[in-house]
């Protein structure tokens, strides 16, 4: 009896487990349960101060961010480069190297690697650099100049803006030049120097990197400068300078700014090789604005300055020159209908201002107040009996191409294209042996209209005609060299 009471007991202790281990009180898990090895932290990540944290595969994997971690729509990520502030030569940030020569942007901590970021020269920009390579003063600081922004009849109040893309130099007391960078996009600047002496900060209406060769002179040729005062090498280690729209300067960086903008939209509808271009303004001159081919030059007139359509026309007879057809017979001109290759020249050059611009108004400012046209609900018509060779506005042709390339729906024209359509006929068909003149002998709206339909095809006949005939009352026949519109 006692044997089986025994063995009952020692039965039953299987049966209901064994003693709790001390302080444990919890049951043991159950064999399909997952372990919470994220401890809370969401498949979507957090925030962790500049590190991003996520729950991958039931674990904890950290993303160290070097811009930062930001969260949009729930989603938890390391902060994007803004390649707007950057440039085609990089940028500087201490020793945080940011790049944009493929998008997206990429950053590298130069530190991390026991490297310095430094300015290489004006083909390479900023890169991390081994040690010992650079020299040993560092100056960095910030270059603006004050813009005025325009509107029809009147100049905004000065706004400070950075100076992108412009040449900044280290002189000593003599004016040699120790060292030769160039701003990033957001206007700063890294620049590594030797010296013992005084040296000041120097920066110059210019624009060295391949990519915007631009540059700015006064009538006499010489670039503008604004320099610091000087001050003992090594002592000081920022340095910050403003060009102010009340100083004699301040026209000079803002037609450096829309040389840039020029370019940087040209490059960005497939034009690799900038040429260069000289631009020639001071204040109180009277020397009227122009382009002058051959030589690239392009003088804007005292009092246009701060005139950014105006600028962006001129730069725009520099595209047509450069990179698409125009034999402008150039003269006086006021919109009046005029030669249909000055109306071509002159109208497309304005295209090209308003269509940078986005903002289809022709503006020039002077001390008088100045003037301005609208160039979207506006309309320069031609005349339907007029022929292919009659005389015509400028004005139409801006209008004409300005809707081509626009929106949909602003003046209800029936073109859905983009103004990168329109750069497509003009640096292709136009500068292309298939081209034939037809109509007026030259270049002109016709050669434009026949290149469309090449380029593009006869999708948008019915869409053009309205636009062409009802809306401008130009007979385009139709009948170019890609076939006829049905």
């Amino acid at each position: 009896m006692n044997r089986l009471i025994s063995l009952i007991l020692l039965v039953a202790g299987c049966k209901f487990g064994s003693p709790t281990p001390a302080g444990d009180d919890t049951s043991d898990p159950s064999s399909d349960a997952q372990l919470d090895l994220c401890e809370g932290v969401p498949v979507e990540g957090v925030c962790q101060d500049s590190m991003v944290a996520r729950c991958v595969d039931g674990a904890i994997e950290h993303e160290t961010c070097a811009l930062g971690c930001g969260v949009t729509t729930g989603v938890a990520a390391c902060n994007a480069l803004d390649c707007s502030t950057v440039g085609p030569l990089g940028r500087c940030d201490g020793e945080l190297l940011a790049r944009c020569d493929t998008l997206p942007g990429v950053t590298a901590d130069c530190s991390a690697t026991g490297q310095q970021c430094g300015y290489v020269d004006d083909v390479s920009g900023y890169q991390c650099v081994d040690g010992g390579i650079l020299a040993s003063k560092r100056i960095a600081g910030t270059i603006r100049w004050e813009d005025r922004p325009l509107s029809p009849g009147q100049l905004g109040a000065a706004v400070a803006m950075p100076a992108r893309g412009v040449m900044v130099a280290i002189l000593d007391a003599a004016d040699v030049t120790l060292a030769t960078v160039s701003t990033a996009d957001d206007g700063t600047y890294v620049a590594h120097y030797e010296a013992t002496e005084n040296v000041r900060v120097v920066a110059y209406s210019r624009s060295r990197a391949e990519a915007r060769p631009a540059r700015v002179r006064d009538t006499q040729g010489y670039l503008h400068a604004l320099g610091s005062e000087p001050f003992v090498a090594g002592d000081t280690t920022a340095v910050d300078l403003t060009i102010t729209a009340s100083s004699s300067l301040g026209g000079a960086w803002n037609a450096l700014d829309n040389a840039i903008t020029a370019m940087d939209w040209l490059r960005a509808r497939g034009i690799s090789t900038i040429s260069p271009v000289f631009m020639y303004w001071q204040l109180g001159s009277a020397t009227g604005s122009y382009y002058q081919g051959g030589d690239n030059s392009l003088h804007l007139d005292g009092d246009d300055g701060f005139d950014d359509v105006v600028a962006l026309h001129e730069l725009g007879h520099y595209m047509q020159d450069e990179y698409s057809a125009s034999d402008n017979p150039g003269g006086a001109h006021d919109g009046s209908p005029a030669d249909p290759r000055l109306a071509w020249g002159e109208g497309g050059a304005t295209w090209f201002a308003i269509a940078i611009r986005g903002s289809a108004n022709y503006i020039d400012y002077s001390a008088g107040g100045g003037w301005s046209v609208e160039l979207e609900d506006r309309v320069h018509a031609a005349s339907v009996a007029g022929g292919l060779s009659q005389r015509l506005s400028e004005w139409m042709v801006a209008e004409l191409m300005y809707d081509v390339g626009d929106a949909a729906g602003g003046d209800d024209d029936a073109m859905t294209a983009t103004h990168a359509e329109v750069f497509d006929v003009l640096t292709g068909y136009m500068t292309s042996s298939q081209m034939s003149a037809r109509g007026f002998s030259g270049v002109d709206l016709v050669e434009f209209l026949d290149g469309w339909f090449a380029t593009h095809g006869l999708a948008s006949c019915t869409a053009m005609r309205s636009l062409l005939v009802d809306h401008y009352k130009f007979p385009y026949d139709f009948s170019g060299p890609a076939g006829d519109c049905p």
